[in-house]
């Protein structure tokens, strides 16, 4: 029989292609959406021999609305959902809360479904961030290398304080609601176990072309602001020198449900290529299939930059469990640079 797999937040950006790779794989797609445009959105993404595979249930607010019937009948669960802008105005409302409600939610669904249902759900995979690994108080941190074992300090309380600096409230409510989830395990030993993937900066095409400058993603605003700054603009310094192609962390969300033990895992993944600001102008200049119209609006900057020694990202344990492998950042920038094109002229 097909298995379901439920998809929280599935309109989002790594969602896309999460949902993209069930469907080619013969599941059977629930996803959570905010609303029928939400819904649509996902729809344009999917060829139409697989729409009949994916089906729809409407969420409107994570940090309130049940899970229950999401959760009803699936087999397994990835978690997505969780806000990720700078649109801030209250942290602790508009990041937080609903970060670490919406995740502990999902799992206290799938815990009280499971008990009157056979343990049906027997994997949950919850996207988590490099945010809930890394110091950024150590900064570039030269020669030391981040692990699955590092935990970010970041308190709660520092994030509801961080009124006026969104990425601090953002990495906030991503430890906090990855903490959540641990702890929630640990207290209530339901029977399914988890994956949690952590990623630094996500780059890479949507699953579908964008209509709208609205339709980017966050981590790849930044790309879009960069390459229509115009030919004399500044390049901008690199905050996360760390980056992973958006179809990798897709990848590795699906492995993770499929290729699950009697353990939970935490999986912190990131390509051994570090990327820097000058480093997309050089590959948007040099490349023979980024758009003119994209090139004519790109800075050139200084050529020869080398971005200063900075920490390293050990990925060995997602390489050697799951099989992930990593996208080449030239070909990442060269298939979203494609679909700005695109974008740039309408």
């Amino acid at each position: 029989m097909t298995k379901t797999i439920l998809v929280t937040g599935a309109s989002s950006f790594i969602s896309g292609w999460i949902v993209r790779y069930l469907l080619e794989k013969g599941y059977n797609v629930r996803g959570t959406v905010r609303s029928p445009a939400k819904e649509k959105q996902v729809l344009d993404g999917i060829s139409q021999e697989y729409r009949k595979q994916i089906s729809f249930v409407y969420v409107a607010d994570i940090t309130t609305d049940s899970f229950d019937e999401a959760v009803r009948d699936v087999d397994g669960i990835i978690h997505v959902a969780s806000p990720f802008h700078f649109k801030v105005t209250d942290p602790e409302k508009d990041l937080i809360l609903p970060a670490i409600n919406g995740t502990v939610r999902v799992l206290e669904a799938a815990h009280d479904y499971n008990e009157k249902n056979g343990q049906k759900i027997k994997r949950i995979v919850i996207t988590s961030s490099f945010a809930s690994i890394i110091d950024p108080s150590k900064g570039f941190r030269p020669g030391y290398t981040y692990t699955e074992k590092d935990w970010s300090p970041i308190t709660y309380e520092q994030g509801v304080a961080a009124k006026d600096d969104p990425m601090t409230a953002y990495r906030a409510s991503k430890a906090c609601a990855e903490r959540a989830a641990w702890k929630f395990m640990e207290e209530k030993k339901p029977s399914f176990t988890i994956a949690t993937i952590c990623e630094p900066m996500v780059f890479g095409p949507s699953v579908r072309d964008f209509q709208t400058i609205d339709d980017i993603h966050q981590s790849n605003v930044m790309i879009w602001s960069l390459v229509t700054s115009g030919k004399d603009a500044n390049v901008p310094e690199t905050r996360v020198p760390k980056q992973v192609d958006v179809r990798d962390v897709a990848y590795t969300h699906v492995a993770a449900l499929e290729k699950m033990t009697d353990a939970n895992e935490r999986y912190l993944i990131a390509a051994d290529e570090s990327w820097s600001q000058q480093e997309i102008v050089n590959i948007v200049h040099e490349s023979s299939v980024v758009p003119e119209n994209i090139k004519a609006t790109t800075p050139s900057g200084s050529k020869d930059y080398q971005l200063p020694e900075h920490y390293n990202i050990d990925s060995s344990k997602a390489k050697e469990q799951l099989g992930v492998s990593y996208t080449p950042f030239k070909k990442t920038i060269e298939d979203l640079t494609i679909q700005f094109g695109k974008l740039q002229q309408k």
